[in-house]
């Protein structure tokens, strides 16, 4: 019997499906916990976050669109947008560091030596594909996705009108989408599916 996918698990979080939250937990976590981890800095807040996203996840499952992208980039950008939003209600600033890795925390298990193989070929394939796009979009979409910035701290970091930075954003993931998809990778999640 193979798995469940993550569209229909989502859609059975929706419903308000414990079983298939766990499940998208299970899948997701360590990489979701990374994103936010980049964001919060402090293992506590980042798990805070991950824990508010899947207890709210019957309602925000609702929202999810297929056609937009995977489900791990949807819950990747929700993760996002909950660590901003935690850093905004506690007033704490986010320390801006210039990397594009996002790696697994280490005290993640790593059950899957072939699909961590995949996972890092991919890595490697969204990393070269990202130096690849021009600088202002490269550094709009590096602040937006590794620093936690919103667009509007971008537009006033830069000294760029706000349009700019969503437009630069805009174009980035269009171009990502693009060259990976030349590469065989139909979604940012690296799953040719």
């Amino acid at each position: 019997m193979t798995a469940p996918s993550d569209t229909h698990l989502v859609s059975q979080a929706a419903v308000g499906d414990r079983e298939a939250i766990a499940a998208l937990y299970d899948r997701h976590a360590p990489v979701l916990l990374a994103v936010a981890m980049r964001i919060l800095r402090a293992r506590e807040d980042a798990e805070d976050a991950l824990h508010d996203v899947f207890v709210s996840l019957p309602r925000r499952a609702k929202h999810y669109a297929e056609h937009r992208g995977s489900v791990l980039a949807w819950l990747a950008i929700v993760v996002r947008n909950t660590s901003i939003d935690r850093i905004r209600r506690h007033g704490r600033a986010v320390e801006a560091e210039r990397t594009v890795e996002a790696e697994p925390p280490p005290s993640a298990v790593r059950a899957d030596p072939e699909k961590d193989a995949h996972k890092s070929s991919w890595r490697e394939r969204v990393r070269g594909v990202l130096a690849q796009l021009p600088d202002a979009q490269r550094a709009s979409l590096e602040a937006a996705f590794f620093e936690g910035l919103t667009y509007s701290q971008i537009a006033e970091r830069d000294g760029v009108p706000l349009n700019t930075v969503k437009s630069r954003c805009a174009r980035g993931m269009i171009a990502m989408r693009e060259a990976l998809a030349a590469a065989g990778i139909k979604s940012l999640d690296g799953t040719n599916d």
